[in-house]
């Protein structure tokens, strides 16, 4: 065999590998596209004895430019929002009237990051068929609020999304 007999015959071999790693799943196999609207929650956010939830909160996401691979990562916006706090019986509520950025996203096989960027709301979870969720976390400070005898408080609770 020749050199170009050899050439053609590695890629004959390698090209049936090549196009099934290549379906409709896209290049990272199974990640779903998630750019676009999401209506988003974050429930029971607990932390020293208080406990936070989210109002609905519209998200759209974007592919951050120059991204391998489908939504491998990805920024956005997170619109105008409250958080209801409780601590017994004393409530607070907590206006984000210029909403936030999504930042350091990111997707792979099905497992997705990112964050808020104020307040800083660290998200991990999963992602399938237009939904997402997992756990988030979060610091805020409670001085200024009717609850401003807990000072900062370090928040865990569960997050959900869904594609709108």
């Amino acid at each position: 065999m020749n050199r170009r007999t050899v050439t053609s015959f590695a890629l004959l071999i390698a090209l049936p590998a090549f196009l099934a790693a290549c379906d409709d799943d896209g290049p990272l196999g199974g990640d779903e596209d998630i750019s676009g609207r999401w209506l988003y929650r974050a429930m029971e956010l607990r932390g020293t004895e208080v406990t936070c939830t989210t109002s609905e909160v519209v998200l759209t996401l974007v592919r951050t430019p120059g991204s391998i691979g489908v939504d491998a990562r990805f920024d956005g916006s997170a619109f105008a929002f409250s958080m209801d706090c409780e601590r017994g019986d004393q409530t607070a509520r907590l206006m984000f009237t210029g909403g936030t950025s999504v930042v350091n996203g990111e997707i792979e096989d099905g497992f997705v990051a990112f964050d808020f960027v104020a307040p800083d709301f660290i998200h991990t979870g999963t992602v399938s068929d237009g939904v997402m969720s997992g756990t988030v976390a979060t610091r805020l400070d409670l001085s200024q609020s009717p609850l401003s005898q807990v000072g900062i408080v370090n928040l865990i609770g569960e997050w959900e999304a869904v594609r709108d």
